[in-house]
């Protein structure tokens, strides 16, 4: 007879115990860069330069509970006429985002974020409706993305832009510790990880959600947002590590990194020291 108590307790989501990101310095780094510059500073610049239109609609697509969105929402919040909206597959995530937004309008004054649970595939939004979409480390998830990238074109008003970031696969310093690992045996990722193995990797039987099963390299993306009639018109560099156990162990080494990372945009290969990138994509007038 089988032991449901026993295999439940087994079983229980990793997620649940998994406490790496939590307290990382390195992730808290990515964190701030991937919300306050990438995503703050470009959207602050759009708005500003939307000064003339009466009524603004920016969209954060796949938004999860809605932190990206609540930072934007809060960099922003000199510009009174824009309505802000979360929309999310998941609903207890939408829903979670909709009772912080409640919080920050009683309690803080704050601008309402409408939440809605929706298909990035079916948007729930009228063609040419939608003047601003930011979608952050969400089209890796889609097995076949360009759907959702057509769907993001039919709602975006002529001269409207989405803000689409995805994790770098032409990244050097990741490509360069896999190859470390490989002719190491499987060493190089133990000491890189050391103290965090058990936490940060899931066993093969966990089940984890929507993997990353779109990783490609920009020209991919590139050719896909000029086929959808948005074509980009910047990249955005993005944080040189993600999450990294090592550094923040080796926090001189990491406030070397935090130091030195303003300093890589002015190099023309600075996407190679990049662990995601932005993608400002303006769809045609």
């Amino acid at each position: 007879m089988v032991d449901n108590k026993s295999d439940t307790h087994q079983m229980q989501d990793w997620s649940d115990s998994e406490k790496f990101f939590t307290h990382s310095w390195t992730y808290v780094f990515y964190l701030w860069k991937l919300r306050k510059i990438m995503l703050g500073k470009t959207v602050h610049k759009l708005l500003k330069a939307m000064h003339d239109k009466e009524t603004i609609r920016v969209v954060d697509l796949g938004c999860g509970p809605g932190m990206n969105v609540f930072d934007v929402h809060d960099i922003c919040a000199e510009f009174e006429h824009v309505l802000w909206f979360g929309l999310d597959l998941n609903q207890r995530q939408a829903a979670l985002g909709a009772s912080r937004s409640a919080f920050r309008v009683s309690k803080r004054g704050r601008p309402p974020v409408h939440f809605m649970s929706g298909d990035i595939f079916r948007l729930p939004f009228e063609d040419n409706s939608v003047d601003i979409i930011i979608s952050s480390e969400v089209v890796e998830h889609l097995p076949d993305p360009l759907p959702a990238l057509k769907e993001m074109s039919r709602v975006l008003k002529p001269g409207g832009y989405a803000m689409v970031t995805t994790p770098n696969p032409a990244n050097l310093p990741e490509s360069a510790g896999y190859l470390l690992d490989r002719l190491t045996g499987g060493w190089f990722k133990r000491f890189y990880w050391k103290g965090e193995d058990e936490l940060s990797a899931p066993p093969l039987s966990a089940e984890v959600g929507f993997g990353h099963v779109s990783v490609h390299p920009f020209s991919v993306w590139q050719q896909w947002f000029e086929e959808t009639e948005m074509p980009v018109v910047k990249k955005v560099r993005g944080p040189m590590v993600l999450g990294s156990p090592f550094f923040d162990r080796h926090r001189f080494l990491f406030g070397l990194i935090v130091a030195l990372d303003p300093l890589l945009d002015v190099f023309p290969c600075r996407f190679w020291l990049s662990s995601n990138i932005g993608m400002l994509c303006r769809k045609g007038d």
